[in-house]
């Protein structure tokens, strides 16, 4: 602390050009360069309104944009400066700790307008200054701009907040993935009972025909459930190909349309000559009625208006990380999909949670809409939008990348040859009862012998005993003691000719990426019915 006698900061006097002090090693030493050319701003201000400062220390310029003289001349005034959200806080606290006979206090934090606009944080050491009656008559100040500090803090906090966003997506998606593969597994045994049950009484004249129809139905409709979980978690199956976004919208729009209430205006707005995207058809039709039918469900009493726009917007390094909030999505063409409605809106703690599966607003229903919109945009390296403010309706955005490649119009699929017949034994390997006693079922149906085992190491007992007899190996891909990956590379160690269809709840991708180095024929996922079996059979073994 500097002498009072001498002047400084202790008591508000400037420091002198002849203020240095000789250490007990000879050297010379400018205390006032400590203060001009460090971090430290010092301010000596009077008890008034509006704090008038009666010194300010030459690098106040630096993080003000005022120079000393303006201060100490009252053409502006330190209170001035303060940010309007902080100045009744400071003013508060400063009161506080001044009527409470403090003599200092620090670890102050508020913000000051520069002279440029911009706003700097400071962190403030204040001494306060009595008379003799015990009165506080100034104040000295030592600021010190933090606002870098600040930054990297809140960067620290928003990275903090990320990171725990995505381990909470991805804890969910695995959940949703896990639910996803095991209830595929159910619906594998009803969809393969049901299928087989109705071949079998086609000839029959009954009424069992329709109800197993109807039971397949639903079976499928409900996989279409585990594929929007599957969709959510990433491991949904996408078939990439270029697609005509417009045609895609118009579309799903007439196959809505009964979905918006009457009262309601349903608008479509596409730019012309959108260039094609690359993605999955089923996929993106689900997105786009998804979001649809979200929208016709917020409006009002059914009243309003629910717009489907599609346009092309370029999209640089900048804008797709503060308005997509995406910096790792490379810049160029997007092709964006919104769907606009003026209904009830949302306030932000139902924003923060509306991609999570399973939350709804609407008290009842699956709550899955939004989070698959979210899971499919993403596998489509994608990003999606939300606008919203209660009472006043919501704005979704999708962004899509654009592509160059052309759009090839597929010829329709050939019907599956059920009348296929062949001899040989087929080796069944799933962990699930029900799964291995339908397949062997339909496979007689189709005129096979069957061979099953409830896991790999089983499977391959089997199939040393019977190995003449095995025409093709039907492996699920996830079984305990030794894996559909593991099994299907010993079978083809054992007999490289051998066909091998592998079988999972989870999708073709999620599926061919773990078992890169195994030879397999063909995939199928479940849930599967006769018809795909005996496609994926015959194709396996050919005609």
């Amino acid at each position: 602390m500097t002498d009072p006698a001498r002047g400084g900061p202790e008591t508000g006097r400037p420091l002198g050009p002849d203020s240095r002090y000789r250490t007990p090693v000879g050297d010379d030493i400018d205390e006032r360069a400590i203060f001009v050319q460090g971090p430290v701003v010092i301010f000596r201000w009077r008890n008034a309104s509006g704090w008038p400062v009666e010194y300010a220390s030459p690098n106040a310029r630096e993080v003000f944009g005022y120079s000393p003289d303006e201060f100490m001349r009252g053409e502006v005034g330190y209170g001035a400066l303060i940010h309007p959200d902080d100045v009744e806080r400071v003013g508060r606290e400063v009161a506080e700790r001044t009527a409470s006979g403090a003599v200092t206090w620090g670890h102050e934090r508020y913000r000051v307008r520069h002279r440029d606009g911009s706003v700097r944080w400071l962190y403030d050491y204040t001494r306060v200054l009595r008379d003799s009656s015990g009165a506080a008559t100034h104040y000295l100040g030592y600021v010190i701009d933090i606002t870098e500090r600040v930054a990297a803090e809140e960067a620290a906090r928003d990275l903090e907040r990320q990171l725990l966003h995505a381990q909470k997506l991805e804890s969910l998606g695995l959940l949703a993935g896990g639910v996803a593969h095991d209830f595929n597994n159910i619906l594998t045994g009803i969809l393969g009972q049901a299928s087989l049950a109705r071949r079998a009484l086609q000839s029959v004249p009954s009424g069992f025909v329709d109800a197993l129809e109807q039971i397949e139905q639903l079976t499928r409709r409900a996989a279409d459930l585990t594929g929007q979980l599957l969709a959510y978690s990433g491991k949904g199956n996408v078939v990439i190909a270029p697609l005509d976004v417009s045609e895609l919208v118009t579309e799903v729009r007439s196959m809505l349309a009964v979905v918006v209430p009457k009262q309601a205006e349903l608008r479509l707005e596409i730019a012309p000559q959108l260039p094609p995207i690359m993605g999955d058809r089923t996929q993106l039709q689900q997105v786009v009625m998804n979001l649809i039918t979200n929208a016709a469900e917020s409006l009002i009493d059914g009243v309003g208006t629910v717009c489907i726009r599609a346009r092309v917007e370029e999209c640089g390094v900048e804008r797709l990380a503060d308005r997509y909030r995406a910096p790792q999505m490379e810049p160029g063409s997007y092709v964006v999909i919104e769907v606009v409605d003026d209904g009830i809106g949302m306030d932000p703690t139902v924003q923060a949670k509306m991609f999570d599966p399973f939350f709804t607003t609407k008290g009842a229903g699956r709550g899955l809409g939004m989070s698959a919109v979210l899971g499919i945009a993403r596998a489509h390296r994608g990003a999606v939008r939300v606008d919203s403010t209660p009472a006043r309706g919501t704005t979704f955005t999708v962004l899509l990348p654009a592509t160059a490649s052309p759009i090839v119009v597929a010829p329709p699929p050939a019907p599956p040859a059920l009348a296929h017949r062949r001899r040989g034994t087929v080796l069944v390997v799933d962990d699930e009862p029900i799964i291995r006693s339908t397949l062997v079922s339909t496979l007689q149906f189709l005129g096979y012998q069957a061979l099953a085992a409830g896991d790999g190491a089983q499977a391959l007992t089997l199939f040393d005993r019977h190995v003449d007899d095995v025409v093709l190996a039907l492996v699920d891909m996830t079984m305990p003691v030794l894996s559909g990956p593991a099994t299907a590379r010993a079978l083809h160690a054992r007999a490289p000719q051998l066909p091998i269809i592998m079988t999972s709840g989870f999708s073709e991708g999620e599926a061919i990426s773990r078992i890169t180095d195994v030879d397999i024929s063909r995939f199928l996922q479940k849930p599967f019915g006769l018809d795909e079996l005996a496609g994926a059979l015959t194709a396996a073994l050919g005609t």
